[in-house]
């Protein structure tokens, strides 16, 4: 199966893929600790959800399962995998990101600030492509849409020899990674946020 078997988003296609994705994560330890303190957590998540998705459409790619988006993941090359203020800015994410409060830019560098050195030296020297969001809508959970994904990207950089990489933050979600051939590489703990992170990696494989 190759990535034309999925939905390729289009720039119409960002309101909705916003909701699906503030949908799938609402409850989510991580964005729920991260947004805590912001007294328009809902009109930010918006704008925060923008950000990966307008970056994945200018620097990789952002799939779907159909054009219903009941799963979206956005998937970048490894070059790529540090979201700068100039890429930001190059991709029209940058005024989504000042549109969050203070204290919420604030724990979101402390994801960058912890979680981009480890990427970089964990992957040194290895070709990969960085999975940087993955969510399937709260009423299509559990139904397999999210592997449907999964198998795609893994076939993908299978045949182009890459290295897929990712985060995540619930064990929930470690289970479903390790199913999907993705080998634990270490788990942190976000500094003041004091919540786990688990980062991963799956090796290309050759056809048998």
């Amino acid at each position: 199966m190759s990535t034309t078997a999925l939905y390729h988003l289009t720039k119409e296609d960002i309101p909705r893929a916003v909701d699906c994705l503030k949908d799938a994560f609402k409850n989510d330890p991580l964005w729920n600790e991260v947004f805590k303190e912001d007294p328009n957590k809902e009109k930010v998540l918006s704008f925060f959800f923008r950000c990966p998705l307008l970056y994945g459409m200018k620097y990789g790619e952002i799939y779907a399962t159909s054009s219903a988006l009941e799963a979206i993941a956005v998937c970048v090359p490894g070059k790529y995998s540090n979201m700068t203020i100039w890429r930001m800015l190059r991709c029209g994410a940058l005024l989504s990101g000042t549109r969050m409060g203070k204290e919420t830019l604030r724990n979101l560098s402390i994801l960058q600030k912890q979680l981009a050195p480890d990427r970089k030296r964990l992957m040194k020297d290895k070709p990969y492509t960085y999975l940087m969001i993955i969510g399937v809508t709260s009423s299509c959970q559990g139904k397999g849409f999210g592997s449907r994904i999964m198998n795609v990207i893994k076939e993908d950089c299978d045949k182009k020899g890459l290295h897929l990489y990712l985060e995540t933050e619930t064990e929930e979600n470690l289970r479903f990674y390790n199913k999907h051939d993705c080998n634990l590489l270490q788990k942190v703990v976000l500094k003041k946020l004091n919540l786990p992170m688990w980062q991963m990696a799956r090796e290309p494989q050759s056809p048998i």
